[in-house]
């Protein structure tokens, strides 16, 4: 039952991104994928899903832990926080933190997951910033 109502939650999402695409304006210039084509592909994809959860549910669910739950939540409130966090104290702290958390997360021990996600925070703002001359948000210190 509970893939049926997720299901029907689903579907009226996919539904609420088809009208949102409908009522975009597009101008004369835009991508072939623009503003308005996106929408539509998301909405798709959301639809097959939702009618396979309607029509073809799991019949014995795994639920997992209350303690997994949490651990979702919690990468969601961090993910959360890097957004509002990022373009106030910049790419390579905010993305060091919060890889640093996923990458220990998902069972790597705390000191090699700080080395890698220092390593890749450091690397792709070089690369972006430098290389392909991108703007990335930079904090107070300058990164």
């Amino acid at each position: 039952m509970n893939d049926r109502i997720f299901g029907g939650l689903t579907f009226l999402l996919g539904l609420f991104y088809i009208y949102s695409a409908f009522i975009i304006e597009e101008s004369f210039i835009s991508d072939p994928v623009g503003p308005k084509t996106f929408p539509y592909i998301i909405s798709f994809f959301l639809l097959t899903s939702s009618l396979f959860l309607i029509f073809k549910p799991e019949q014995t669910p795994y639920w997992p832990s209350f303690g997994k739950i949490l651990e979702v939540l919690a990468t969601a409130v961090v993910l959360i926080g890097y957004a509002i966090i990022l373009p106030v104290v910049g790419f390579v702290i905010t993305t060091f933190f919060a890889s640093t958390f996923i990458s220990w997360r998902l069972g790597a021990n705390l000191i090699s997951a700080s080395l890698v996600s220092l390593a890749i925070s450091v690397t792709i703002f070089v690369l972006f910033r430098y290389v392909l001359g991108l703007s990335l948000a930079v904090g107070p210190l300058g990164f």
